[in-house]
C-alpha cells in the first residue's frame, strides 16, 4: 500500500514539473550573445568594477557640491549606481540594453483633493 502511495505522489510531482515546465522556458532569453562578447565580457567587467569604485570616489569628492544644488539622487544615479549596475546585473556579454526602461508614472492615477 504505501508503494502505491509513493508512486502516485511520484507520478503527480512529476506531471506538475512538466506542465510547470512550459512557464519556465518562456523566461527564457530571446537572443543569446556569442561567445566572443561573452569572452569579451570578463575584462570588460574587470574595469567597469575599477571605473565604479573611481565613480564612488568622485561622488564622495562631488557630495558637498550636489547637496547644495539639491541633485544628489542625479549624482548618486551617474556616478555609483549605473557603474555597479552594469558591473553585476547586466546579463554575460550584453552590452546594448542593459538598463531597465524607466518607469513612467501615469497622472490619471493620482489623488487629488477636492
Amino acid at each position: 500500500m504505501n508503494r502505491a502511495k509513493l508512486f502516485k505522489t511520484i507520478t503527480i510531482a512529476c506531471l506538475f514539473f512538466a506542465l510547470s515546465a512550459g512557464n519556465v522556458s518562456g523566461a527564457l532569453p530571446e537572443e543569446r550573445p556569442g561567445a566572443f562578447a561573452m569572452v569579451i565580457d570578463v575584462p570588460i567587467r574587470i574595469l567597469s568594477l575599477g571605473l565604479a569604485m573611481v565613480g564612488t570616489a568622485f561622488f564622495i569628492v562631488a557630495l558637498p557640491f550636489a547637496l547644495s544644488s539639491g541633485s544628489t539622487g542625479d549624482a548618486w544615479d551617474a556616478l555609483v549606481a549605473e557603474p555597479f549596475q552594469f558591473t553585476f546585473t547586466r546579463p554575460l556579454g550584453k552590452f546594448d540594453e542593459w538598463k531597465s526602461p524607466p518607469e513612467q508614472s501615469d497622472s490619471s492615477e493620482l489623488i487629488t483633493s477636492e
